[in-house]
């Protein structure tokens, strides 16, 4: 309903069928008919015998008249709660996407920290305005060569983390009210930054159906301004899908024909389990891919470094990082540069990514042991998420909130979606070895999703 108050569908459009919204929004087909019944008792759709439903004459005026659905309440207390759960005193944490502190090279960054101080000490009292530390944004640079990009230093803006990079791009590239294309399920820092940016998100299932969410940008595109795509193209977050190359290109291609941005977020990137991985950057020959990234997932998470390169947009980029944020501390900047040229971060991320894959095996071998058969859950290309579904019947909220009440966090299903949608899944992280209390943990969360199937509708 919310799409229709804001005019994403016009008078007289036909909606998508009974089946297809059911596989779209990964509920059930009883869920979505009861759906669309609602809405038709509200006057906003209408039901034409033999062809489906239909979006009625004045749906936008008559859709405001009525509250925004449990489900996005759901998510909003939801997310509030999450930003907490992770800091609790004795919570076994399979919520927040952090990763153990022992797989992280602590005692080599602390030794190019070290040096950086007694070499660079003057930088304890300069405030940056440039886009960064030359020797670190070279670095960066040169690293983006492993994703077949070939940029520059000049082409690199180091951020404050890539939650900035993203957010920086946004407001260069688009306005309030523009529509910003995510996948589904999207990433929830994208949701709430084009939320708080008073943008619209619209999730498209890229990595299901990538041809069909290329057309559907087009169709969309005729019908509202869309301001950008933000996507994962490799490693996304929750699923831990990647595009392969053909689609990428292809993306890259219909987007610049369309004059459509595309922001591309390689966070998770380096910790794809196979081969290196191109980045739709790379099949950028126009400034039309603003891409970014971050080392707070590879290298220290403490260190909340992330970067940008924004392609046609990057001088109005670093123009707002200066009036908003000004920049990074360049001690630090100067110590991660001398990191990343000393050589051994190649190494450090195949050991990474080793161990990555195998906490990721353990936490899916135990899951499917001690949650049953009724689940849904498969490997990811990469990184250390596992996205869930759970039975039809059990809400993933519910499942939330009983965990986190018996020191479990989990992430549910609606995080990730602008509308609530995935009410029946969750999103596990597997940063962390199987231990007995992670074990133990699972084993409850498993007996907890039979007892939630057990209670009446």
């Amino acid at each position: 309903m919310g799409e229709i108050e804001r005019g994403l569908w016009a008078e007289g459009q036909r909606l998508p069928s009974v089946r297809e919204m059911s596989r779209r929004c990964a509920v059930s087909v009883t869920t979505i008919l009861a759906a669309y019944r609602a809405l038709e008792d509200r006057q906003v759709i209408e039901s034409r015998p033999q062809k489906g439903f239909y979006v009625c004459a004045n749906a936008s005026r008559l859709a405001e008249s009525f509250p925004t659905s449990a489900a996005i309440s759901d998510t909003e207390s939801s997310h509030t709660a999450l930003r907490y759960m992770d800091d609790a005193a004795h919570t076994v944490s399979f919520g927040a996407a952090l990763c153990d502190k022992a797989l992280f090279p602590v005692v080599a960054l602390s030794r190019s920290i070290a040096r950086a101080a007694r070499a660079h000490s003057a930088l304890l009292t300069d405030v940056s305005f440039s886009s960064g530390s030359m020797r670190l944004r070279e670095s960066l640079a040169a690293h983006a060569k492993t994703w077949n990009c070939h940029l520059s230093a000049d082409e690199v803006l180091v951020t404050n983390g890539c939650i900035e990079a993203f957010g920086l791009c946004l407001q260069a590239v688009a306005g309030g009210g523009d529509v910003i294309v995510v996948e589904a399920p999207a990433y929830y820092g994208f949701l709430s930054t084009i939320a708080q940016l008073g943008m619209l998100a619209v999730a498209l299932p890229f990595h299901d159906n990538p041809g069909w969410s290329i057309a559907e940008i087009e169709r969309l595109s005729r019908r509202r301004r869309v301001g950008a795509c933000l996507l994962s193209t490799t490693v996304s977050n929750p699923v831990g899908a990647s595009m392969d190359d053909e689609t990428k290109q292809r993306l890259v291609d219909a987007l610049e024909r369309l004059q459509i941005p595309l922001i591309e977020d390689a966070t998770f990137s380096d910790l794809h389990f196979e081969a290196k991985q191109r980045a739709a950057k790379s099949y950028d020959r126009n400034g039309n891919v603003l891409l970014c990234s971050s080392l707070t997932k590879t290298l220290a998470p403490g260190l909340r470094l992330g970067w940008v390169s924004g392609g046609r947009h990057h001088e109005r980029i670093v123009s707002l990082k200066r009036t908003m944020s000004v920049g990074q501390p360049l001690l630090i900047q100067e110590a991660v540069g001398d990191y990343l040229t000393a050589g051994g971060y190649q190494h450090h991320l195949r050991q990474l990514r080793n161990q990555c894959r195998l906490h990721v095996a353990e936490t899916l071998e135990v899951t499917k042991s001690e949650f049953g058969s009724e689940i849904e859950v498969g490997m990811p290309s990469g990184g250390y998420l596992l996205w869930l579904r759970l039975p039809n019947d059990v809400s993933s909220v519910a499942l939330y909130r009983r965990a986190l009440s018996e020191g479990i966090s989990i992430a549910p299903g609606t995080l990730f979606s602008p509308t609530g949608a995935f009410s029946n899944y969750v999103r596990l992280n597997c940063g962390f070895r199987m231990t007995d209390s992670r074990r133990d943990a699972l084993a409850r969360l498993g007996r907890m999703v039979r007892e939630l199937q057990r209670l009446p509708g």
